[in-house]
């Protein structure tokens, strides 16, 4: 339970989970699916079965909301770290894709494989 807590919240993890999200933006355009695919393939060495990536869809529709919705939440949450946010990319999105990233990299299969 406490290494859940730090890879979710400290400061190098976020900015880390930031940073292959901003990739993920960039790298594998705008399709969903694509881009879903750059993290799971660098995360986890695999791509997501059909299932696992309606899990992660609905996820990040629920991210994307909330992100939408609190602009100053996802610029509070895109700023952490000492690297600068890409400013060629939504902060939304950004945000709602950092988070999604933030819970890839806390997976079991992840941290122990």
């Amino acid at each position: 339970p406490l290494q859940a807590l730090v890879t979710m919240n400290d400061t190098q993890f976020v900015e880390a989970s930031r940073f292959l999200a901003q990739r993920a933006m960039r790298e594998a355009g705008d399709d969903f699916d694509r881009r879903l695919d750059y993290l799971t393939t660098r995360l986890l060495a695999r791509d997501f079965d059909d299932s696992e990536r309606t899990v992660a869809r609905r996820t990040y529709e629920g991210l994307i909301d909330l992100y939408s919705a609190d602009k100053a939440a996802a610029r509070q949450l895109v700023d952490v770290g000492e690297s600068a946010h890409d400013a060629g990319l939504p902060f939304d999105e950004s945000a709602a894709w950092t988070m999604l990233a933030s819970q890839l990299m806390n997976l079991d299969e992840t941290l122990n494989k």
